[in-house]
């Protein structure tokens, strides 16, 4: 049998018929555009991206919306109510590309996480993986000039994701200006004037 890391989660839980599996992962394909949940949506299940493009955001005080991460596939997302407290964070997810995802019920993968322990070391990699991105996006906005910041990024969303149907999708043509904006903590006017 494969590990985790080699197969993936679900693969990983079907080669083992884990009980429920079906009953609990559901397979969603979303077109370019499509929200995955907004900010009103407190408990959201858990997302594993499969093939396409997602961004991650919020509402400002201000009503304004603004992202700070792109997810691509093998990542995981969703909202964290399911570490469970008093958790007032809230988040949208919004495609950038034609989507396929997984959809792990919140609860159950809570379990997984908690009664198997291959499953629990697995996502304890992947949420480290997801802080380091974070902490280093944040260390850039800190160590560089906002054009030197801008350049990295456009420089960094020079790579190809496979969508749906094995479509190539290049992230610099789909990430908008403003996205652009927001993860490098500049202006869109900025962003517009250093890539042209």
């Amino acid at each position: 049998m494969s590990s985790i890391g080699e197969s993936g989660l679900y693969a990983y839980l079907s080669e083992r018929n884990y009980p429920a599996l079906k009953e609990n992962v559901k397979l969603i394909n979303l077109k370019k555009g499509a929200l995955v949940y907004d900010t009103t949506i407190r408990y959201t299940g858990i997302f594993e991206l499969i093939t396409g493009v997602v961004k991650l955001g919020g509402t400002s005080d201000k009503g304004e919306d603004y992202i700070y991460e792109i997810v691509v596939p093998g990542e995981f997302f969703g909202n964290l109510a399911v570490l469970g407290g008093d958790n007032r964070f809230r988040e949208f997810s919004r495609t950038l590309s034609p989507v396929a995802l997984r959809s792990y019920n919140a609860v159950f993968f809570k379990h997984l996480r908690t009664h198997e322990p291959e499953v629990a070391e697995w996502a304890f990699t992947k949420i480290v993986y997801r802080w380091n991105k974070t902490e280093s996006m944040l260390a850039r906005i800190r160590s560089f000039e906002p054009r030197e910041r801008i350049i990295q990024l456009y420089t960094q969303l020079h790579q190809k994701v496979i969508a749906p149907n094995n479509r190539e999708v290049s992230l610099h043509k789909i990430v908008s200006k403003k996205d652009i904006a927001d993860l490098t903590a500049t202006t869109r006017q900025l962003v517009a004037d250093t890539i042209k």
